[in-house]
C-alpha cells in the first residue's frame, strides 16, 4: 500500500512512478537515481525515512495516521534472525522497500535474479522497490527490467576512490588510460594528464562526478526505453557487456511466471528478434501456448504449410499474395499453417495479433540448433493435437524450413506433400503451379474462401485467443447472418444487433462493443467487477472489487457492477488491479448505466 507512490507505465516488471516527496508537492520519477550523499546529510523536506524492522518506530509503519511523508522498510534476508518480525508485521503503510544486504547479489547470476525477485514478490505491487549500493552503469537497464524502482550512486562513488574510470560498456583504471572518452562537463574541462596530476581527493571527487553524470545519464535513457516499450531490447543489447550479467539475463528468462504475470499482452511497437535471448521472450512463449491451448483449427480437408514473409501481416506480403492466389479455387478446403522463427506455427487466421504482426527477426538463411529446435517443438506440438483435422498436409517449404517440417513428420510417423524442389524458391511459377495441381488433383471440385468467410474465422480465432477457448463461437454464433465492413485488416463484426467487435490492427487486438461483450461475458474470465458508480473516462484500482487473473495489461476487458457495464482496455494486470491502493486499471472504452431498482 503506498501513499505517496503511484506506478504511471509499464514494460513488463519495469514502471515508470511518480514519487511524492515532503513539501510543495515536488515529485520525481522513477527509474530513480538517489545521490547517497544528500541522503546521508538528513533532514530537508525531501527526506525519504527507512525505518527497519529492529527500530523502535517500527510499529509505526502499520499506522495511517503518522504516514505524512515517504517512508519505507527493510527487506531481510530469510535467514536473518529478525526476518520473521517482517513477515509477522500487519499491513504497512510504506511507499517503498529496500532489499538488505544487496551487494551479496554480485556474487552469482543466481544469487542477483533470486533475491530481486524474491523481494518482488513479497511486496504489493503498487510500492517501490529500492536496490542499494550495487548500481552500476552497465547493470542499471536490467536492474530497471527485473523491476528495480530506485538504485543509487553509492557504487558510482566507490569505484571513483579506487580510480575506476567508468563507460556505459566497461569499466577502466584511469592509470591505464590515454584519453577520456566521454563529452561530459568533467571529462571535457581537462585532459587525462591534468587529471591524474591531481591529489588523490580531488580525482577521486572529479572520477565521482563523472561516473555520477553517466549512471544519471543511462537511468533517463532507460525512462525513455520503458516509455516507449522497448526496454527488453535495450537490455539484450547492453547485457552483451558482459558474461555475468548475460548469465543473469538468461536465469530471468527462466523465471517465466514472474514476468508472464506482468508483461503486456499486446503492444504498438515491433518485437526486435536479433539474439537468442529473444527467442525466450514471455511474448513468443505466450503466443506459442495459446496456439495450443486458446485455437482450434477450422474444419478443412487440407493443411498448407508455408513461410513467413518479411512483411506484416504475412497476407499482405508479395509472395504470401502468390501463394493464396495459387490455392484461391480451392482455398475454402484449405487451412493455412505459417513455419516461422521465433514464433514456431502462426495459424493464418492469427496473423494480426501480437507479436505475430509485430516482429522483425534478421534473415540470412542460416539456422542454429537452437533456433530449429524451438520451431521444431511448436510444429511437433500443433501436429500431434491437431493432425485428426485434415486429410493431407502439403509444405510449401525450402531450406531450413523444410528441414524441420521433414524432421517433425518422421517423427509423427505423418505423410507430407512437398512442392518445392531442392535450391527452388516458393514463389517462382513452376513451384506455384505443382502447389496448385497437388491441392487440384485431391480436391476435385473448386471451392473459394469468401471474404465473409476467411472474416468469420478470423474473429472467431482472435476471440478465443484473447478470451478463451469457446468465446468465439459466442461471439460469431452458427448459422446467424452477419456482415463484415472495413477493408482489412480493419474488418468491423456487424450482427443485426450492430457492431460487435473491431480489429485494432495497431495493437493486432479485436475490441469489442458492449453488445459484443453481453454475448461472451459468462464465458469468459477477462472480467473486473467494479464497485457502486458509474465509470467516467478511467477506473482505478481503488474502485475495483475483483478481476480475472488472467488479465495482463492491454488485455481488452469487460467490467460490470451493479450500475455499470461496459468494456474498456486493462492498465494493469488482475492480480495487481486487486491488490493495488493507486493507479489506473482500465482505460474506458464503452460504458453503459444499469437501470437499478429502488427497494424503498
Amino acid at each position: 500500500m503506498s501513499r505517496f507512490y503511484e506506478v504511471k507505465k509499464r514494460d513488463g516488471a519495469a514502471r515508470i512512478g511518480r514519487l511524492l516527496l515532503k513539501g510543495e508537492g515536488r515529485e520525481m520519477q522513477t527509474p530513480l537515481l538517489l545521490d547517497i550523499e544528500s541522503l546521508s546529510s538528513g533532514g530537508g523536506e525531501d527526506k525519504m525515512e527507512v525505518i527497519g524492522v529492529e527500530s523502535p518506530l517500527f510499529t509505526e509503519l502499520s499506522k495511517e495516521e503518522t504516514w505524512n511523508a515517504p517512508r519505507g522498510t527493510v527487506i531481510l534476508p530469510e535467514i536473518h534472525p529478525l526476518s520473521a518480525k517482517l513477515k509477522a508485521a500487519p499491513p504497512l503503510f510504506v511507499d517503498f522497500f529496500v532489499l538488505a544486504f544487496a551487494s551479496s547479489m554480485l556474487h552469482t547470476p543466481e544469487d542477483f535474479v533470486r533475491r530481486v525477485i524474491d523481494a518482488k514478490r513479497r511486496i504489493p505491487p503498487d510500492v517501490a522497490l529500492w536496490v542499494p549500493a550495487i548500481a552500476t552503469v552497465e547493470n542499471a537497464a536490467l536492474l530497471a527490467y527485473m523491476g528495480v524502482d530506485i538504485i543509487d550512486d553509492t557504487n558510482a562513488v566507490m569505484k571513483s576512490y579506487e580510480g575506476i574510470y567508468q563507460l556505459e560498456e566497461c569499466e577502466l583504471r584511469v592509470d591505464d588510460m590515454t584519453d577520456l572518452p566521454c563529452n561530459c562537463p568533467v571529462c571535457s574541462s581537462l585532459s587525462i594528464e591534468e587529471l591524474r596530476a591531481r591529489s588523490a581527493k580531488e580525482r577521486a571527487e572529479l572520477l565521482a562526478k563523472h561516473d555520477r553524470l553517466i549512471l544519471e545519464r543511462e537511468v533517463k535513457k532507460i525512462r525513455e526505453y520503458i516509455r516507449a516499450g522497448i526496454l527488453r531490447e535495450y537490455v539484450e543489447m547492453r547485457v552483451r557487456s558482459s558474461s555475468f550479467l548475460t548469465a543473469v539475463l538468461r536465469f530471468l528468462d527462466t523465471e517465466s511466471e514472474y514476468f508472464e504475470r506482468r508483461t503486456p499482452v499486446a503492444r504498438k511497437h515491433v518485437m526486435k528478434v536479433n539474439t537468442m535471448e529473444s527467442l525466450r521472450r514471455i511474448e513468443v512463449k505466450r503466443f506459442a501456448s495459446r496456439v495450443l491451448d486458446r485455437y482450434r483449427p477450422p474444419s478443412t480437408q487440407i493443411l498448407v504449410i508455408l513461410p513467413c514473409s518479411a512483411k506484416k501481416p504475412y497476407s499482405l506480403s508479395q509472395s504470401h499474395r502468390r501463394f493464396i492466389t495459387a490455392i484461391g479455387d480451392y482455398r475454402g478446403n484449405i487451412h493455412e499453417l505459417i513455419l516461422t522463427s521465433p514464433l514456431g506455427t502462426v495459424p493464418r487466421e492469427l496473423e494480426l495479433v501480437y507479436p505475430a504482426a509485430f516482429y522483425d527477426i534478421p534473415v540470412t538463411g542460416y539456422w542454429d540448433a537452437e533456433e530449429r529446435a524451438w520451431v521444431a517443438s511448436c510444429l511437433r506440438a500443433y501436429l500431434d493435437r491437431n493432425r485428426d483435422n485434415y486429410d493431407m498436409v502439403v509444405a510449401h517449404l525450402r531450406g531450413a524450413y523444410k528441414e524441420i517440417c521433414a524432421t517433425v513428420a518422421e517423427e509423427l510417423g505423418m505423410e507430407v506433400i512437398y512442392t518445392c524442389e531442392e535450391n527452388e524458391k516458393e514463389y517462382t511459377k513452376e513451384a506455384l503451379e505443382r502447389l496448385r495441381s497437388r491441392i487440384a488433383a485431391f480436391c476435385g471440385a473448386k471451392r473459394r474462401l469468401s471474404r465473409l468467410e476467411m472474416g468469420a474465422r478470423i474473429f472467431k480465432a482472435m476471440a478465443d485467443y484473447q478470451f478463451g477457448l469457446g468465446t468465439g463461437d459466442e461471439l460469431v454464433k452458427r448459422g446467424e447472418r452477419v456482415t463484415l465492413t472495413g477493408k482489412y485488416p480493419h474488418f468491423r463484426l456487424v450482427s443485426t444487433e450492430g457492431v460487435l467487435a473491431r480489429i485494432a490492427p495497431e495493437y493486432g487486438l479485436i475490441t469489442l462493443t458492449a453488445k459484443g461483450a453481453r454475448r461472451i461475458e459468462k464465458f469468459t474470465p477477462y472480467i473486473v467487477e467494479i464497485g457502486d458508480f458509474v465509470p467516467k473516462g478511467s477506473i482505478l484500482a481503488p474502485g475495483v472489487v475483483n478481476a480475472g487473473e488472467e488479465i495482463r495489461e492491454n488485455d481488452e476487458v469487460i467490467f460490470r457492477g451493479d450500475k455499470a457495464f461496459g468494456v474498456g482496455r486493462a492498465k494493469m494486470s488482475g492480480w495487481e488491479m486487486v491488490e493495488s491502493e493507486r493507479g489506473v486499471a482500465i482505460n474506458v472504452r464503452e460504458v453503459r448505466a444499469l437501470k437499478t431498482v429502488d427497494c424503498d
